[in-house]
């Protein structure tokens, strides 16, 4: 499910003026008479944003439930700007297996 912003094809810093522009040039595009669903979709776009004080509320109260599209877009995009290449796997296995055997060595030291 797309979000106001995303419907009326303004970035979420988008003044009152730059929202109202957009959404003129998409019921331009879908006059609610050739297209009443997609109109529809635009209007509560629109109503969703239109103002500061909309945009404030939608952004800050927004519960609508987020479709499994985007969680998994989310969790792709979260894993694979931390998940490290090979090489940089291997460095850090075998830093951590170093520092276990520290650790255990001065444990034995410890206890012995």
């Amino acid at each position: 499910m797309k979000t106001p912003f995303e419907i009326l094809g303004v970035e979420e810093t988008a003044d009152d003026q730059q929202i109202k522009k957009a959404y003129l040039a998409e019921v331009r595009q879908f006059p609610p008479e050739r297209f009443p669903e997609e109109f529809k979709r635009i209007r509560e776009a629109y109503e969703k944003i239109k103002t500061v004080k909309d945009r404030l509320r939608y952004l800050l109260f927004d519960t609508r439930v987020p479709a499994a599209e985007e969680i998994a877009g989310l969790l792709l995009d979260a894993t694979a700007k931390k998940r490290p290449d090979e090489e940089r796997f291997r460095a850090l296995l075998a830093r951590s297996l170093r520092e276990c055997r520290i650790f255990h060595k001065e444990q034995g030291d410890r206890n012995g």
